[in-house]
């Protein structure tokens, strides 16, 4: 049996699906911002930023088992025109005995991994998260065949569910005195909950069939875009294991938050466009202008979400911290404003990855990510003498110059020029940039308390950017608004 209703619909059909599921990502990313915003603030004032610390470096080790666990299967799911119910259930019955091994793994690690960091806390934190590779692996292939079936509704109800319920456990332990237990309730009751739910929704269950044979005809590409997975992983928590054995559980601590407080609306965006995004280019790989299109446009949409994101964030740095976390994460501003610069060059290159998924070039993404890899790890070990603000400088520096390069060969790898590339984001950048200079301007002239500041710039910053993007980027507005309500659309949009 062939299961391949998904790459046989029409191309046509694809636009209204990318739509569809922007809609419901989208929907459900924005509602997790706020609820993972509101979590932080309560949590920042529950906890210290040693419980944020000890977290980090558990999770430095604990992490990268997710990269590992379905072998670069499931992206293989997606991409594949053509799968057999043997060739899945195969699948499956690999990610759930990969789910075990590294459960027993993890457990088995977690003393060598204390004992590096000398910090006999980290311990129990290891082993508990190790149980959630056991839970992850248990629907790992559901995921991946809903998102095969541009089935986004569903996947992004399962995740909010598990999200609230989640956080609500999560701050009730943290108001009991748990302290960084709080924040590891959270990472397992959202594992269990997602499976749970994957399993009540998915009209897929697993034979007892299997075959290596139909794994190993996958191979090529989930090899690759394993071995990419585990690199990329390596290149964003370096710096958290270089500052947690050399600079300390505290200096981590305000690192942790300033990384996790950029990588909120760099995550949601790009998560959201990424998970629509491969699907829909795995079926317009054949027609390239379509394909290039589609890319294009996702590139102008997040542009548009996540750039003056963060030239809003680094213009009311001083004012957000102060107010939302308190005097004690003051120390944060400096590399809050670091790292969100190259969270504007993370969640493009996001996009650029996925084209050569999409079009099986992942060889050559793999090459791209060794370099980029490379060179981020040699900017941490520059970075490091200097502290973390010379760590969080450094990585803003090599993340730039790295992509750059990344985006070059995937320019070339569709025949896309960098002045078709750059007019696709030209007006985003204009009316961004008018507004962080319009914010900027606010907050230098208007003698206010940080809270009454904050409360009256983020608005006016918002409204300034509509009116400038709609100005200046009518093209990347109406196609923002094709995600909203129609009765919003009408009063927004431009022709173009």
């Amino acid at each position: 049996m062939k299961l391949n209703h998904a790459t046989n619909k029409s191309t046509d059909n694809v636009g209204k699906q990318v739509f569809a599921g922007l809609r419901w990502t989208g929907g459900t990313q924005v509602f997790q911002q706020f609820l993972n915003l509101a979590f932080s603030v309560v949590m920042a004032r529950l906890l210290v930023p040693e419980d944020y610390g000890l977290l980090a470096m558990a999770s430095v080790f604990t992490g990268v088992v997710f990269f590992v666990l379905d072998l670069g299967l499931s992206a293989a799911i997606v991409q594949r025109p053509d799968l057999k119910e043997r060739q899945i259930s195969s699948i499956f019955w690999i990610n759930i005995a990969m789910g075990l091994i590294m459960t027993l793994l993890g457990i088995a690690s977690s003393w060598p991994i204390a004992r590096f960091y000398n910090s006999p806390g980290v311990q129990p934190l290891v082993i508990a998260l190790s149980l959630n590779f056991l839970l992850f692996s248990m629907g790992a292939t559901q995921g991946a065949l809903l998102t095969r079936q541009m089935d986004f509704k569903t996947l992004q109800l399962r995740t909010l569910i598990a999200q609230i319920v989640s956080v609500t456990c999560a701050i009730t332990l943290a108001f009991l005195g748990f302290g960084v237990w709080s924040l590891v309730s959270r990472i397992l009751i959202a594992g269990l909950i997602e499976v749970i739910l994957m399993w009540s929704v998915s009209t897929w269950s697993p034979t007892w069939s299997f075959a290596w044979a139909d794994v190993k005809e996958l191979s090529g590409f989930s090899s690759d875009v394993l071995t990419s997975n585990l690199l990329i992983y390596i290149g964003r928590n370096a710096d958290n294991l270089l500052i947690g054995k050399f600079l300390g559980t505290t200096s981590l601590g305000y690192y942790a938050m300033a990384y996790n407080v950029m990588m909120l609306p760099v995550q949601r965006c790009s998560q959201m466009f990424v998970k629509v995004m491969f699907p829909a280019l795995s079926r317009l790989k054949e027609d390239a202008e379509k394909f290039k299109r589609s890319w294009l446009r996702a590139i102008r949409l997040t542009g548009a979400v996540v750039v003056p994101l963060m030239l809003g964030l680094i213009s009311l740095t001083p004012q957000f911290v102060q107010v939302i976390y308190g005097e004690p994460w003051l120390p944060v501003v400096p590399l809050l404003q670091l790292l969100a610069i190259s969270g504007i060059v993370q969640t493009l290159a996001q996009l650029n990855r996925i084209v050569l998924l999409a079009l099986g070039q992942t060889r050559l993404g793999l090459k791209l990510i060794f370099i980029s890899v490379f060179i981020t790890l040699v900017s941490f070990i520059v970075g490091l003498p200097y502290g973390v603000t010379g760590v969080a400088l450094s990585f803003a520096v090599a993340s730039t110059i790295s992509e750059t390069f990344f985006l070059f060969k995937t320019l070339e790898c569709i025949n896309v020029s960098y002045i078709q590339y750059f007019s696709s984001l030209n007006g985003v950048m204009v009316a961004a940039g008018g507004m962080s200079l319009a914010v900027l301007a606010l907050v230098t002239n208007l003698p206010v308390n940080p809270a009454t500041l904050l409360a009256i710039a983020v608005p006016f910053g918002g409204v300034v950017y509509l009116l400038l993007l709609r100005l200046f980027a009518p093209l990347a507005l109406s196609e923002a608004l094709n995600i909203m309500p129609k009765r919003f659309v009408q009063r927004w949009a431009k022709p173009s």
